[in-house]
């Protein structure tokens, strides 16, 4: 794995984990620029990604006697 690759996976992580940008960076020893610039490229991914729409799995509840 470059270098690059190893340091997307482990911003990733420690973002999973609840940390900030300047935590982050502290901790992997790198430049705060680099871990925002990650932080924007998965937040502009995520602006793009919209959810279906709810109604289309609107699916009525059908009783069954195994569920109590």
């Amino acid at each position: 794995m470059s270098k690059m690759a190893e340091l997307d996976y482990d911003i990733e992580q420690l973002f999973i984990d609840g940390l900030t940008a300047k935590q982050i960076a502290e901790q992997l020893d790198c430049p705060i620029e680099i871990v925002q610039g990650w932080i924007d490229n998965v937040s502009a991914e995520m602006d793009e990604f919209e959810p279906p729409e709810l109604e289309a799995y609107d699916i009525e509840e059908v009783y069954s006697p195994y569920l109590g």
